[in-house]
């Protein structure tokens, strides 16, 4: 990993470079091939911060982009121009026997560049007073969206059905129609967030549904529509609000997946007996938990945490 601090264009002209020299030096090019794929690694890095572009409906970006540093498409596309037929080369072994890290280091830079693509998405945000939360879309949904596409998550998405459960402005779901997904169920319990959600599904020329839903009226059978309802994926972030909400949402996954629970939460220190009676009630139900991961990001109120789940039967 090159540890300078340079421009994307500064490392798009060392890279190509280090290919060159990669590819002349014949069996003495260890030194050129670790320089490249340091490179190369690198711009990946910087462009999973901004690889989901969140357009808001005037056109202005999601707070804290940086221009100076920011890694374009443009910028990915001439690094696959560049590294393409350099990785495959070292995969096969074209440029000699490398050890393992090597060769898996290449495998994994070809496997990014190779599934990467530009995803903009336009929200609608209006003011919102009191309770209405939902018509913000908070840290945890873009952390998800750009996961689902960075990672691949759910690599049969165009044909599974998907619910999301607290949609807020709809950014999760809309990120699942972009990775192909067909069939969406955008859903909320607030009607001015569900009129908002629409306008969304709208301005991103999205085919999914938009749905009334409470999940605690479901967990207590007070929701008759969705009752015997399944889906493959129940997908949600950041809904551990209140300790309601963290006993009553296992119940309604449950209830509502088929196979698999994907959720992002921030990991505030004010909800931290939230966060573990939603633990709890999860193994309580009976769902398996395949993974946890945590990961901070940089905010206007400093670093914040946020812990990812998937959930299976």
């Amino acid at each position: 990993m090159c540890d300078e601090a340079l421009l994307p264009e500064q490392i798009l002209e060392r890279l190509e470079t280090s290919v060159h020299l990669a590819q002349a030096r014949g069996k003495q090019n260890g030194p050129d091939i670790d320089a490249a794929l340091g490179l190369l690694d690198q711009l990946i890095q910087w462009s999973y911060d901004r690889y989901t572009n969140i357009e808001l409906e005037d056109g202005c970006e999601e707070e804290g982009e940086e221009q100076t540093y920011r890694v374009h498409p443009r910028d990915i596309s001439r690094a696959n121009q560049i590294c393409g037929s350099f990785l495959i080369k070292i995969v096969s072994g074209d440029l000699g026997e490398w050890d393992d890290d090597r060769v898996d280091t290449a495998a994994r830079l070809l496997a990014h560049l190779s599934g990467r693509g530009e995803h903009k998405f336009k929200l609608h945000e209006p003011s919102y007073i009191g309770n209405d939360i939902g018509f913000k879309t908070w840290g945890a949904a873009p952390l998800l969206a750009k996961k689902l596409i960075q990672q691949n998550l759910i690599p049969d998405l165009p044909n599974r059905t998907i619910l999301e459960l607290g949609t807020g402005t709809g950014l999760v779901g809309l990120c699942c129609g972009k990775l192909g997904a067909t069939n969406i169920f955008l859903t909320d319990y607030h009607e001015s967030v569900l009129t908002n959600v629409a306008i969304n599904v709208q301005l991103n020329n999205s085919c999914a549904t938009v749905s009334k839903l409470d999940f605690i009226q479901v967990a207590q059978n007070q929701e008759p529509s969705w009752q015997d309802r399944k889906f493959d994926i129940v997908i949600a972030s950041d809904l551990l609000y209140e300790m309601e909400h963290a006993e009553y949402l296992p119940v309604a996954v449950d209830m509502l997946m088929e196979n698999e629970f994907y959720f992002m939460i921030p990991l505030r220190p004010t909800h931290t007996a939230e966060v573990e009676l939603f633990e709890r009630r999860m193994q309580e139900v009976g769902l398996v938990k395949r993974q946890v991961t945590e990961t901070e990001q940089e905010e206007e109120e400093g670093i914040v945490r946020y812990r990812y789940y998937e959930y299976t039967r």
